[in-house]
């Protein structure tokens, strides 16, 4: 006995089908959107020189924040995206490779997702390739994240004491770490587990039904 193809004994039924075809489409869609997207900036940054990052800043909202009745008690900014331009070539590198790994790891989540959507369209939800798809796609999101953010931050780190000249000045010395897709790194990667109970149970059930 093969661990391979076990399709699903059940059908779907119109509505479910045509949801999971309307899944499947927006997966697509949101995967075309993060290649042709990614190319596109990876290929404008370097042709053009020119990096977008976001900066802390740490500053109290000007008096032109409120103008009405409503009267603000507190407020303030922490970031601002600043295009910059005549950069290091390590600074600009770390940058750039932040974003590839970025790029990367976004591709290969919405892949992933496809790949599901197409298969549960096939009833064929318990497939070996579809655990690992899930843990494969789980770890290099979660490794991705560590790196890319790491790159990233000390690209950012770096064009700081450019415009800061090397000394004490408007920008902040800060690296921001969202730790939001190392979350769903783990939760892709128990997607994965689940699939594998699911292959395993579908095994031991075959033949009963």
């Amino acid at each position: 006995m093969t661990t391979s193809d076990t399709p699903a004994l059940a059908t779907w039924g119109g509505w479910d089908r045509a949801a999971l075809q309307l899944i499947l489409v927006g997966a697509v869609i949101y995967a075309l959107v993060v290649t042709v997207g990614g190319i596109a900036g990876l290929i404008g940054e370097l042709s053009s020189g020119e990096r977008t990052v976001s900066l802390f800043v740490e500053q109290s909202l000007p008096a032109s924040a409120t103008g009405g009745a409503a009267t603000i008690v507190d407020g303030g900014y922490e970031t601002a995206t600043v295009t910059v331009a005549a950069l290091e070539p390590i600074t600009a590198g770390l940058l750039t490779t932040g974003g590839v790994i970025g790029f990367i790891t976004q591709l290969l989540v919405a892949a992933s997702f496809v790949y599901l959507a197409w298969r549960l369209l096939r009833r064929e939800p318990f497939l070996r390739s579809l655990t690992w798809t899930f843990i494969v796609a789980g770890a290099v999101l979660l490794i991705g994240t560590i790196l890319g953010q790491a790159a990233s931050g000390f690209g950012s780190w770096l064009v700081v004491t450019e415009l800061n000249d090397g000394a004490e000045g408007f920008w902040p010395m800060v690296m921001k770490f969202d730790p939001a897709p190392v979350g769903l790194a783990f939760i892709l990667m128990l997607v994965g587990c689940a699939f594998e109970y699911g292959q395993k149970l579908t095994h031991e059930t075959r033949g009963l039904v």
